[in-house]
């Protein structure tokens, strides 16, 4: 380098750019592998040339038996209706507050085209790519909701820390034709989410950013009474506990199904605190948690009352816990002592209608809380019509009635389960109707795909090289999930209201196999705390070329985006 030019009193100094030998070695070790990318690209382009990214719905259908005048209208029709523009308060379930505005269609003007039922119960909305949200008609119509303009207060972003709800102004629920999320301002908004749910608050902390589904395309309105959502469970056993015992609520899901109570003996509602403010799926990514779902310390005689609320779904029981606070060290020492026996094993359903090809979840709850045992065995009656692994998964693979009975291996406690019993009626959309013996039971409507690890470690995967948002992309995933002050990214919507897919029988080698000449074969599963998971059979699911397209190019581009980075890094 020299200095052959002046400006003054300064030098202008002139850099040659030499490249390195070192630079040149790692570009060609580098090299081969970016190539092999870019074939594997081409190849996969050539076969599908036809990948597409999701666009806005071009109209949307109302039917189904809720209705007396099935309707579809399409964009420039809904264009053509009245307008309805205003700010929604919105939070997610991680849980982050933000401001939503949108403008639309009102709900209620489009359900009374088409002759809304007096018994329509139910309602949902299905999306271009798949995703599904429900609601009752009572908490969609009937029940008041609000913009709240301090949701910001007392905590700008952290959506557990409610805001204040002064001055809430009542809005309608639209099909959105325009919106823009993280603003205020209608000049920010856009049509690329239409047509997009978009509802307000009930209560200042309710989560309904989780429910602004986009590229709504169909809406369902169903006249089948809606089932209840799980009781809250306590993870401590009631009676005695040591003085600052923390005690923890759950549900079953605890994702939207959120748990409110109270510890003054009066009902819980809505306005009740909210125990299970994050949902599960993040638990893993917060070092916080016990900030945000706050344990319920117990340093008195305590009653706590719980109900899980969430969309969809009617409310659940009231259950009642009480707690009596020991300060004499007695308890703490009772709890240090191995527990007996087994004393009971209850099951979170007692029937479930099921479509073939679909599953559910069956819970098995065994006491007391330290038991010194709660291995248990699953088995079905019938594994023709329903399969049980050792879970208590159960899959529909046939017609007729099959019992799935749950069965501790210390002392033989059972419940059982009756699956489609003939008493039972199976609708179009898996509804439950119970059995006249019990006429409580009811199913579980949603299920999460996050809950399959495998398919949330490739949508990890995916996103990390590069991937662009997919449809329903835009409510959940943090930015920083060890900074709670800082707002989070977005994440699919629908990762938590799809429907999961099905799992074929489970192979597992039984344990015990009767036959009668009255009974078809019982297939018995047993599982121990101590085991590992018994080996399944999962249904095959090829991911077709076009999907595998996307991710192959969606690869290319992050390598190819980390390949220059690096390359510049190198020459720094």
């Amino acid at each position: 380098m020299q200095a052959d030019k002046r400006k003054g009193d300064k030098p202008v100094v002139e850099r040659r750019h030499i490249v390195s030998p070192r630079l040149i070695k790692s570009h060609c070790q580098l090299l081969p592998a970016f190539l092999g990318l870019l074939l594997l690209a081409a190849l996969l382009s050539i076969a599908a040339p036809g990948v597409a990214l999701a666009e806005p719905s071009k109209s949307v259908e109302i039917t189904g038996e809720g209705v007396t005048n099935p309707v579809t209208f399409t964009l420039e029709q809904l264009r053509a209706m009245e307008q309805y523009q205003h700010v929604y308060s919105v939070i997610n379930t991680w849980p982050t507050k933000k401001w939503y505005v949108a403008e639309g269609v009102k709900l209620r003007t489009l359900f009374d085209l088409a002759g809304l039922k007096e018994d329509a119960a139910l309602i949902k909305f299905l999306s271009d790519d798949g995703f599904e949200v429900a609601l009752t008609v009572q908490e969609l119509l009937s029940d008041k909701r609000f913009y709240f303009p301090y949701l910001m207060d007392h905590h700008p972003t952290d959506g557990s820390i409610p805001g204040s709800p002064a001055d809430a102004e009542e809005v309608e629920p639209i099909l959105a034709l325009r919106s823009a999320e993280d603003h205020n301002d209608p000049a920010a908004m856009n049509d690329r989410d239409a047509l997009l749910l978009v509802l307000g608050q009930r209560v200042i902390a309710e989560q309904t950013n989780p429910l602004f589904l986009k590229y709504v395309n169909r809406i369902e309105i169903l006249t089948t009474p809606p089932p209840k959502w799980d009781n809250p469970k306590a993870d401590t056993d009631e009676g005695e506990v040591p003085a600052g015992a923390l005690l923890r609520l759950s549900t079953k899901r605890n994702d939207m199904d959120k748990i409110y109570y109270t510890t003054d003996g009066s009902t819980p509602t809505l306005n009740s605190p909210m125990f299970n403010a994050s949902a599960s799926r993040w638990w893993p990514l917060r070092d916080d948690l016990d900030s945000v779902n706050k344990p319920i310390e117990i340093n008195e005689d305590t009653v706590i009352k719980a109900i899980a609320i969430g969309p969809g779904k009617l409310n659940s029981d009231v259950v009642t816990f009480t707690y009596k606070a020991d300060f004499t060290g007695r308890a703490a020492e009772r709890a240090k002592l191995p527990g007996g026996p087994p004393t009971g094993v209850t099951l979170d359903q007692n029937a479930v209608s099921l479509k073939i090809g679909s599953t559910y979840e069956l819970s098995a709850t065994v006491g007391p809380g330290n038991a010194v045992d709660k291995s248990v065995i699953w088995s079905s009656s019938d594994t023709s019509v329903a399969t049980v692994d050792n879970t208590g998964l159960v899959t529909v693979v046939g017609p007729g009635t099959a019992v799935i009975t749950v069965k501790t291996v210390v002392g033989g406690l059972t419940a059982s389960c009756v699956v489609n019993g003939p008493n039972q009626e199976q609708t179009g959309n898996g509804q439950i109707v119970a059995l006249e013996e019990d006429p409580e039971a009811q199913e579980e409507q949603f299920i999460s795909p996050v809950e399959e690890p495998e398919e949330q470690a490739l949508v990890e995967t995916v996103k990390a090289a590069g991937e662009p948002k997919s449809a329903n992309e835009n409510q959940e995933e943090p930015v920083e999930p060890k900074k709670p002050d800082e707002p989070e990214k977005a994440v699919e919507n629908g990762q938590y209201l799809a429907e999961k897919k099905a799992l074929a029988a489970a192979s597992t080698t039984p344990e015990v196999s009767a036959t009668s000449p009255d009974s078809e074969p019982v297939q018995v599963y047993k599982v121990s705390v101590d085991a590992g998971p018994a080996q399944l059979q999962l249904e095959h699911n090829d991911m077709d070329i076009y999907t595998a397209g996307v991710f192959a190019l969606l690869f290319l581009f992050g390598a190819s985006r980390r390949y220059m980075e690096y390359a510049r890094e190198v020459e720094m």
